[in-house]
């Protein structure tokens, strides 16, 4: 559903950003991190892990 906002607000080109946009939603005592450029999900984990999990992916998409 996040991809979905991302791709109807945020008109790509023929590429994706880079690196790509990764958000970390916090759902109480669970996060889960989404990009909105590859629809990559990190499944639901910590906090912690969520945003180490982003910061991965933006560092692995980053030109």
């Amino acid at each position: 559903m996040l991809a979905a906002v991302h791709r109807r607000d945020h008109a790509h080109a023929d590429r994706s950003c880079s690196p790509h946009s990764v958000e970390v939603v916090h759902l109480g005592s669970a996060s889960i991190a989404v990009c909105h450029d590859c629809r990559y999900e990190s499944g639901f984990h910590t906090v912690r892990e969520c945003e180490r999990a982003a910061s991965d992916h933006r560092y692995a998409t980053a030109s």
